[in-house]
C-alpha cells in the first residue's frame, strides 16, 4: 500500500484567493475520500480472504454479505474486522486488546470524517476569510430541515492521510490473513 494521498499544505502565511482556497478544499476532500477507498478495499480483501477459502465459496458469500448488489459499508467492515481481531484465535495471538481498540478507534475517526466529506457540501459562493486564513474547511450538513455547519482543520485531515500507522496495521492484518489461509 504505497499510495500517497497526502501533500504539503500551503504555508499558513500564504494568502489564498477564494479560488485557490476552494481548489484546496476540493483537493483535500477528494484525496481523503480516495485514501478511505484504499482502506475500505483493504478491509474487504482481509475479510473476504479470511472467509473465502476458494472461488466456490463466493456465491454463498455474495448471497450472505452483499446487500442488493453492493457490499457492506465501511462502518460495517470496521465492526467486522474488530470482531475478527477480538474473536479469531490467530488474530488474538498477534493483536492485543489495546491495539485492536486503537485500530477500531482510528478507523472510526476516519469513517466519521469520510461520511461528512462524502455527504455534506461546501458553500463556495460566500467564503469566510477566517476559514481561508485559519485553513478550515466548512461543510454544511442538512438533517431534518436544518442546516448545520461543520468545521475541519485542514492540517488535521492531512495528518490523518499522512500518518502511515493505520495502513501498516492493515497490511499486518492482510499478511496474517494470508498466513491463516495457507495453513
Amino acid at each position: 500500500m504505497s499510495e500517497s494521498f497526502g501533500f504539503v499544505l500551503p504555508d499558513i502565511s500564504k494568502d489564498l484567493t477564494d479560488k485557490e482556497y476552494v481548489n484546496l478544499v476540493n483537493r483535500i476532500r477528494g484525496n481523503f475520500l480516495s485514501y478511505v477507498s484504499v482502506l475500505d478495499s483493504t478491509l474487504t480483501v482481509i475479510i473476504s480472504d479470511l472467509f473465502l477459502r476458494d472461488k466456490n465459496d463466493f456465491p454463498l458469500w455474495a448471497k450472505t454479505v452483499f446487500d442488493e448488489d453492493r457490499t457492506a459499508s465501511f462502518g460495517t467492515k470496521i465492526v467486522w474486522i474488530s470482531r475478527i481481531m477480538k474473536n479469531h484465535q490467530d488474530f488474538k495471538k498477534v493483536i492485543d486488546e489495546k491495539s485492536r481498540v486503537k485500530i477500531q478507534q482510528k478507523l472510526n475517526e476516519i469513517r466519521e470524517i469520510r461520511n461528512d466529506f462524502a455527504h455534506n457540501f461546501a458553500h463556495n459562493k460566500k467564503i469566510d476569510p477566517e476559514n481561508v486564513k485559519n485553513r478550515m474547511i466548512k461543510l454544511y450538513d442538512f438533517e431534518e430541515g436544518m442546516t448545520t455547519p461543520k468545521l475541519f482543520k485542514m492540517e488535521e485531515v492531512m495528518d490523518l492521510i499522512n500518518d502511515p500507522w493505520i495502513l501498516e496495521e492493515l497490511e499486518k492484518l492482510e499478511s496474517l490473513t494470508k498466513e491463516i489461509r495457507e495453513k
